[in-house]
């Protein structure tokens, strides 16, 4: 995989030195100062920005030679949580950081995505104009936006995927749910279904339950609260409106994948409706669902 499969034309890179590569010891994207965490927040969008992290060239900082002044990794992160790096990294970690830079690091945005650069590639080659940047004292500690030559010459570079700990998608699920506590009790409770669906695929019953494919809790609750307020509370096939807290079965809200060939949750095949119509739509096209509708509207109609 390169970078160039991973970034949009829209999408905004930034450099950050860091002591090691991200891993699932530790999954965040560390700041010393919560100004420069709260500035960093403001700007970076999750899903479409994303930070490069460089080896320093100080010993002290960072063990490992094979790490210093080099590529280590590429991460996507959630800017809206901004929490005690304690919380998100390995225990075991956090004691050795603090023995040896006590008070340093203290507050992390975690790692939702991250990748390795293959071979740890030389800054100075990689990302010259950057790197370049490094060295002025105002910018210590600061994401530094990449641009230009350096982000053509990123493109090509290969990455490999990191592993990221279930107790990063358990943070932010305790963080980022909405403050309607009903809204937030139906978005879990689909999730839930969802997830359960899709790690039971492929399993023996009388046949074979189907194939399903979806993202962590995290972007599944990021994705349906954004599909909830997109859609105004309304059932996306009937356009009448959910009911948070529906005792109704057929009335409460439903996940329906758009195409249904199409096995995956995600942004683009993912709508919020009702259990009934979900049920009754069932693998109709949208033109044989607006039919029935109309049949369905015209009796109610005529009582």
């Amino acid at each position: 995989m390169l970078v160039r499969d991973l970034i949009g034309v829209g999408s905004r890179l930034y450099a950050k030195s860091e002591w090691a590569p991200a891993s699932a010891e530790w999954p965040a994207l560390s700041f010393s100062r919560r100004a420069v965490a709260n500035a960093f927040s403001g700007i970076y969008t999750r899903g479409s920005d994303f930070v490069i992290s460089i080896g320093t060239s100080n010993p002290k900082d960072t063990l490992d030679p094979a790490h210093r002044q080099r590529l280590l990794s590429i991460v996507d992160v959630e800017p809206k949580v901004i929490v005690s790096t304690a919380d998100l990294v390995d225990p075991e970690a956090w004691k050795r950081a603090q023995q040896s830079h006590p008070d340093r690091w203290k507050l992390s945005m975690p790692i939702v995505r991250g990748w390795s650069f293959d071979a740890f590639p030389e800054a100075r080659q990689a990302m010259t104009a950057t790197y370049q940047k490094f060295t002025n004292p105002t910018t210590r500690g600061r994401p530094i936006p990449v641009e230009g030559a350096d982000r053509a010459t990123l493109l090509g570079l290969a990455i490999t995927p990191t592993e990221i700990p279930p107790r990063i998608d358990e943070r932010l699920r305790k963080t980022i749910i909405p403050d309607d506590k009903l809204l937030n009790q139906e978005l879990t409770r689909i999730i839930d279904n969802i997830l359960n669906a899709v790690a039971r695929a492929g399993t023996p019953r009388t046949g074979l339950y189907p194939d399903r494919h979806s993202m962590n809790f995290s972007d599944l609750f990021q994705l349906l609260k954004d599909t909830w307020n997109r859609q105004e509370g309304r059932c996306n096939l009937c356009e009448g409106t959910i009911t948070l807290g529906e005792e109704n079965p057929l009335l409460k809200m439903s996940p329906d994948r758009i195409d249904s060939s199409n096995k995956a949750y995600d942004a683009s095949n993912v709508h919020l409706v009702h259990v009934g119509c979900n049920l009754a739509k069932n693998a109709a096209s949208l033109d044989e669902w607006q039919e029935y509708l109309d049949v369905v509207r015209s009796v109610r109609g005529s009582e």
